[in-house]
């Protein structure tokens, strides 16, 4: 077992890895779309690849009821619980509500979407450039749009992505002082239309428990509370046995 471009292998088995922000001592270690829940023996495994990395604490991804067994077994505890939230195909787009204009996110305007990402979340959910990249390439298709001001400022981006019939609302910012304006709203429903042209037939975006502008604006579009949830784990690697 080693691993390949961010992904360890063990059998059938995968899971992604790679620092949880540029220069941390935190690893991120997830599942892989398509491949089965993680099995204990296969993350512990894992902890032993990133503790001989030199990491000293590991976090998950946003892992489903059905993910976090394996997790749980080697050690992980809860981190975090999230929202998921789930549209289907059929229901209707709201009207797009006046606003800013969308423009393509091109590389160049990057740096100042991650300027709006750090005023918009805490510390622990900001992306820096690796986690950007990251989000972009977590599926095969994927949209990246800023709305820009009259004065050309950003003051929002949203990423979603398309995959295997499935639609994902990766990301969504709007930056403090725009925020109550419609930005995040036109932007979202901007991504969904592009979801259902993709082919997405549901669409599944998640949001931290307490955030309930997010789960508003969300629930306004249509999208509808999964009551299993989602949770964010994490391990210390000086406390979990890694044998």
């Amino acid at each position: 077992m080693a691993p390949s471009a961010g992904v360890i292998r063990w059998g059938d088995q995968r899971a992604r890895t790679g620092p949880w922000r540029a220069g941390s001592s935190v690893a991120l270690l997830t599942t892989v779309m398509d491949a089965p829940p993680p099995s204990r023996e296969f993350v512990r495994r894992c902890l032993g690849l990133l503790a001989e990395q030199g990491f000293q604490k590991v976090v998950t991804g946003a892992l489903s009821l059905e993910e976090q067994s394996g997790f749980l077994d080697a050690g992980f505890t809860v981190h975090e619980q999230l929202h998921l939230l789930l549209r289907d195909r059929s229901v209707p787009l709201p009207p797009f509500p006046a606003g800013p204009a969308l423009r393509r996110a091109w590389w160049w305007r990057a740096g100042r979407a991650l300027q709006v990402d750090a005023a918009a979340f805490s510390p622990f959910w900001r992306l820096d450039k690796v986690g950007l990249k990251e989000a972009l390439a977590a599926t095969p298709l994927r949209r990246f749009r800023v709305a820009m001001s009259r004065k050309r400022a950003v003051l929002g981006y949203s990423i979603c992505g398309a995959a295997g019939g499935r639609g994902f609302v990766q990301r969504l910012a709007v930056a403090p002082e725009a925020q109550g304006r419609g930005v995040g709203k036109r932007l979202l429903l901007d991504g969904l239309a592009w979801l259902c042209d993709a082919g997405a037939l549901q669409v599944a975006v998640n949001t931290q428990i307490g955030n309930d502008a997010a789960l508003h604006l969300y629930l306004s579009v249509g999208f509808r509370e999964d009551p299993r949830g989602l949770c964010v784990l994490s391990a210390d690697l000086n406390e979990v046995s890694v044998a």
